[in-house]
């Protein structure tokens, strides 16, 4: 059974892990290449953006890098918040071509009925 228990101070976070799941953590972060503790880092780092309106996406670490690039300098502040832009602009776009789409098959059946074929 593994368990945990984050406890938020003012300026410092305890975690709290069962013994099993500290093993498996370990085995995690030297398949990652990672000590323990930049795994724990991670971890936290992760949890603190999280409320229940989100859930957790994963992407290749090759692509997060080049996210991380392309969004220094820029107005977003983390590779969630640009994703989070990304994936609503394609989401607009799709929709918007669906409308278009939409439109076209209806007077495309409008001229149909017209002609008598429908």
């Amino acid at each position: 059974m593994y368990c945990v228990l984050f406890v938020k101070m003012k300026n410092r976070t305890t975690i709290q892990l069962t013994e099993n799941l500290r093993k498996e953590l370990k085995i995690l972060a030297a398949k990652r290449d990672l000590s323990y503790q930049e795994l724990l880092s991670d971890m936290i780092s992760v949890f603190q953006e999280l409320d229940q309106k989100k859930t957790v996406i994963s992407i290749p670490t090759t692509l997060t890098e080049k996210i991380k690039e392309k969004i220094k300098n820029t107005d977003f502040n983390s590779i969630s918040e640009y994703t989070t832009f990304i994936l609503r602009t394609i989401l607009l776009e799709s929709m918007e071509k669906e409308k278009i789409t939409d439109v076209n098959e209806e007077k495309i059946r409008k001229k149909l009925q017209k002609l008598g074929y429908i």
